[in-house]
């Protein structure tokens, strides 16, 4: 991941902070998932954002994996509405079907770049839930507030 891919991540990120400050959680993942903010610990909005900046894609994507990491994290929310934002092409590079860890979310909304959107939409398809794709950067938090509703 780099480029405009990298900044929808850092913009979808941002606004996530934005829209929940007090309880949300950002996953990044290639194998393993990785916690950049956990649900119940605080960090400044400005250092996950650079965090985010820092990620670089490389090797094997364990979605499901990172979906699972999501409804632990998700397990510790005190909402009442307890969404799981996935910004992906939902392509799995490793043996592993993502279609369960995803239908064991609570609400998943699922953003895919504009031209990589087959796995996304298939993903949706399977799960029966609301995706959109994604132009560029700058369409991210309206992306992120239309899927929201």
């Amino acid at each position: 991941m780099g480029g405009a891919r990298l900044a929808a991540a850092a913009l979808t990120a941002a606004a996530c902070v934005w829209r929940a400050p007090g309880e949300h959680a950002v996953i990044a993942f290639a194998r393993e998932p990785r916690i950049l903010r956990a649900l119940d610990t605080p960090r400044p909005p400005d250092t996950l954002v650079d965090d985010v900046l820092d990620l670089r894609g490389h090797g094997v994507t364990g979605l499901a994996s990172a979906l699972r990491e999501a409804a632990r994290q998700l397990d510790r929310s005190r909402a009442v509405r307890k969404v799981t934002v996935l910004l992906s092409d939902c392509r799995a590079t490793d043996d592993e079907d993502p279609g369960p860890a995803a239908l064991a979310l609570p609400e998943l909304l699922i953003i895919a770049p504009s031209e990589d959107t087959e796995e996304a939409e298939s993903l949706a398809r399977v799960c029966g839930t609301r995706w959109a794709a994604l132009s560029g950067p700058a369409e991210a938090p309206s992306v992120l507030t239309a899927l929201l509703g």
